[in-house]
């Protein structure tokens, strides 16, 4: 009698969940479809995506709704409790009446990477009772962020950032400081591109391992207790012009954790601390560029071992480079350019480096030759030193991967005596005031985008391989304040500049006899470089080309300095977002 009535007690339990897991799958299913149809699949909405594809596209009835890409049920309920529209070519509005706002199980919701077309973020959002993980970074978001995100206490995940989107996102300082004493479980938290303009508040979630504010507008001084966080990992607190800090004099609680640290254009108006060195054993990403630091750059920064990324770009740091830095092991990038610091460049004892970045410093002595063996190198910038001595092209070769090299405004003398050329990676390339006296080195360069050859020794005229090379490439060529005496043709058809100022050409082109002062300089070659330009031209020789001309008393081609500068920032900031859109997709598989 026991065995029939259990028998009809699972039978009847197995109704039950089945009429369960049946009746929610209905509605939701009706639920997304309308979502879905809300929206139209455009390329462009995920342009920032490494790799966006629209997973609305292939849902539809034929398949349970829990098996739909990008959407997760629980295996008991039937509910769904995971959204992850991400990176999904999403053109479209989301207002209070999306059925959205009736998936009321959801645990994890991500709609980062879309493109809302400056829809409010909802208060309905603030419903979502269960939800553990709500991403709706760069979706073109637009307004205020309403109240009631703070009331999401169960919360370990919080991404609103807005740096890509053309209407940015507001928080009151009421609201930022509620929804950091509410959350109390958060474990991520980025704002970063949102209207805040606060001070930051004493008190944060000491679960927080992800603390990302930059470009937020805080002002104020940064509170210690930030880099007490036990499990702090990345704090970010970057492009805040009016924010204030200060080392900690003690040992920070999270220096043991912390692998990213950027507080870039915080003003700290102080030294580097030795014990940045000692603490911080396990930071990979090192950002302080534009801190207004001073002094010379600690000895123990040779003992982060770990680290990847070191920039302490544009300060006022001096003394020399601690020798143990240009050979950490895993040091893939190092940019100490525009401070005062001089001495010598010692030996790279590591093959790791990627970007080199030294200009407009005092640093003097030969080139070491150690720089042949940095076979991953793409950016090496050494421009405006006091580097001296020969400088032989064989030092180069080897580097396949080579992007941009600069070394102008040094006292080098560039030679080639094994007849060798530069890689054929090159994209930019600024050698002005090296001693070049000829071009033969440069035969393999063929994507050459930018050439600054200025102030140098090159003589009679350009070869017809170097136009041929560069005739789709080029776009900026500096070769002014040298010896040449006929341009015959400039058959670049992706000039933007060209700068051909004080040599010795005649002919139709551009001819200049004795010396003039500035004014007249000018005068006369502007008049006939576009005369010579418009009988090119009428002759067909000269086709599609911008001339832009530059008057500098100094000789000195700062147009060129500022295109390699805007240069090198926008490679930069781009692989450092791409760098942390890499570590938040890491984040979000590990959970």
């Amino acid at each position: 009698m026991g065995y029939a009535v259990i028998m009809l007690l699972i039978v009847f339990l197995c109704h039950e969940v089945s009429s369960i897991s049946i009746l929610p799958h209905t509605h939701q299913t009706i639920s997304l479809l309308k979502f879905k149809q809300s929206f139209t699949i455009h390329p462009s909405a995920s342009y920032y995506c490494p790799k966006p594809y629209p997973k609305t596209s292939s849902w539809n009835t034929s398949r349970d709704c829990c098996s739909w890409d990008g959407v997760v049920c629980d295996d008991i309920t039937g509910h769904v409790i995971e959204l992850d529209l991400s990176c999904s070519n999403l053109t479209g509005t989301i207002d209070s009446n999306s059925s959205l706002f009736q998936l009321s199980h959801l645990q994890r919701l991500d709609l980062s990477f879309n493109k809302f077309s400056n829809s409010h973020i909802s208060p309905e959002f603030g419903k979502f009772s269960s939800l553990k993980h709500l991403h709706l970074s760069h979706s073109y978001f637009s307004g205020q962020i309403p109240s009631e995100i703070s009331h999401l206490s169960k919360l370990h995940s919080l991404r609103l950032s807005s740096i890509y989107d053309s209407k940015k996102l507001r928080l009151t300082t009421h609201d930022f400081k509620s929804l950091l004493q509410n959350l109390t479980q958060l474990r991520e938290l980025d704002l970063s591109g949102i209207n805040i303009s606060s001070t930051i508040p004493l008190n944060f979630s000491s679960h927080l391992t992800t603390l990302i504010l930059s470009e937020t507008g805080l002002y104020g001084i940064i509170p210690e207790s930030i880099f007490h966080l036990p499990n702090l990992e990345t704090l970010d607190l970057s492009d805040n012009d009016h924010l204030n800090g200060y080392f900690p004099k003690t040992k920070w609680n999270s220096s043991a954790s912390l692998i990213e640290l950027d507080l870039s254009r915080v003003n700290f108006s102080c030294n580097l601390p030795e014990s940045l060195g000692y603490h911080l054993t396990s930071v990979r990403y090192l950002y302080l560029l534009y801190c207004n630091l001073r002094g010379p750059i600690p000895e123990s920064l040779s003992n982060l071992t770990r680290i990847e990324y070191l920039v302490l770009y544009n300060n006022s740091l001096n003394g020399t480079i601690p020798p143990g830095m240009l050979s950490l092991p895993s040091l893939k990038t190092i940019d100490l350019s525009f401070n005062h610091l001089s001495g010598p460049l010692e030996d790279f004892k590591s093959n790791s480096l990627v970007w080199i970045g030294l200009r407009d410093n005092q640093l003097q002595g030969h080139l070491p030759n150690s720089i042949q063996n940095l076979v991953n190198l793409t950016i090496l910038n050494l421009s405006f030193n006091n580097f001296s001595g020969r400088v032989d092209v064989s030092l180069f070769p080897n580097l396949k991967q080579l992007w941009l090299l600069s070394l102008s405004y040094n006292n080098i003398s560039l030679t080639n005596d094994n007849n060798v050329t530069l890689p054929e990676s090159l994209n930019t390339l600024e050698l002005a005031a090296s001693e070049v006296k000829e071009l033969e080195f440069l035969r393999s360069a063929k994507k050459l985008q930018r050439l600054d050859l200025s102030n140098n020794k090159i003589q009679g005229r350009i070869p017809d391989w170097a136009w041929s090379n560069w005739i789709f490439s080029l776009q900026d060529l500096n070769i002014s304040h040298n010896m040449l005496t006929s341009v015959d043709s400039i058959p670049l058809q992706s000039l933007h500049t060209i700068d051909l100022r004080s040599n010795l050409l005649q002919g139709t082109t551009y001819a200049v006899s004795g010396q003039l002062d500035d004014e007249e300089t000018n005068s006369k070659f502007q008049s006939d470089f576009w005369k010579a330009a418009l009988m090119g031209y009428g002759s067909g020789l000269c086709i599609g080309i911008s001339i832009v001309y530059f008057m500098m008393s100094s000789g000195k081609p700062i147009w060129f300095a500022r295109i390699i500068v805007e240069l090198e920032h926008k490679i930069m900031m781009r692989r450092r977002k791409k760098q942390q859109r890499k570590r938040n997709c890491r984040r979000r598989n590990n959970h």
